[in-house]
C-alpha cells in the first residue's frame, strides 16, 4: 500500500506542476511580448506599471479584467485575447519569481506614510506592500506616475480597486495632492 500511495503521490505531484506555470516559457514570452513596455522606466512608459514581483493571482485576474473588458487599455485587451491561460500562466509565474528593483528609503514623505497608515493600505497588500497571494497588488516600488494614474481611476470609478464599490468609498476624499502623495511613498 505504501508504494502505491507513494506512486499516487507522484502522479498528483506531477499532474499540480503541469497545471502551473512555467517561468522559463514565461521568461520567453515576456521577452517577446511583455519587456519594452512594462520593464522599462523610460518617461513614455510612465503609466504603465511594473510587473516584475506581482503576485501570481493578483498578475491573473488583471489578465482576466482585460480579457473581459473589465480594465481597457486597447493594446492589453488585444493581446489578452490572445494568449492562452497556459501562457498567462507562465506570464505569471515568471513575473511573482522576480525580484523587484529596491526602491530607496527615504524618509522624505511623511504625508504619504500617515496616509498608507491611515487607509490601512497594509491590511489588503501586505505589512511591506509587497501584495499578497490572494490577488492584492505589489505598491512597494511602483512607478509613482502609474500608481497616481490607477489611484485618480479608483477614485473616480473607473477602475475598480479589489471588492470596493465603484467609485471607491476609501479613496474618495483624497485630493490629488495627497494622491501624488500616497504613489511617491509606494514608489
Amino acid at each position: 500500500h505504501t508504494v502505491v500511495a507513494a506512486a499516487l503521490l507522484g502522479c498528483l505531484l506531477v499532474a499540480r506542476a503541469a497545471a502551473g506555470g512555467d517561468a522559463a516559457a514565461g521568461a520567453r514570452l515576456a521577452a517577446a511580448r511583455c519587456a519594452s513596455c512594462h520593464s522599462s522606466t523610460d518617461t513614455t512608459h510612465s503609466t504603465v506599471p511594473l510587473l516584475e514581483g506581482q503576485p501570481k493571482a493578483y498578475f491573473i485576474a488583471q489578465w482576466r479584467a482585460f480579457r473581459e473588458r473589465e480594465r481597457t487599455a486597447p493594446l492589453m485587451v488585444s493581446l489578452a485575447a490572445e494568449l492562452s491561460e497556459q501562457e498567462v500562466e507562465d506570464l505569471a509565474e515568471y513575473y511573482a519569481i522576480q525580484v523587484p528593483t529596491q526602491a530607496v528609503q527615504s524618509s522624505a514623505n511623511d504625508p504619504g506614510r500617515a496616509l498608507v497608515d491611515r487607509l490601512q493600505c497594509a491590511s489588503c497588500h501586505g505589512p511591506a506592500l509587497q501584495g499578497t497571494n490572494v490577488g492584492a497588488a505589489r505598491l512597494a516600488g511602483q512607478k509613482a506616475r502609474y500608481t497616481a494614474w490607477s489611484l485618480q481611476l479608483m477614485r473616480g470609478g473607473a477602475r475598480s480597486h479589489g471588492t470596493a464599490a465603484k467609485p471607491d468609498p476609501l479613496l474618495a476624499d483624497l485630493s490629488n495632492a495627497e494622491i501624488e502623495s500616497l504613489a511617491a511613498h509606494f514608489a
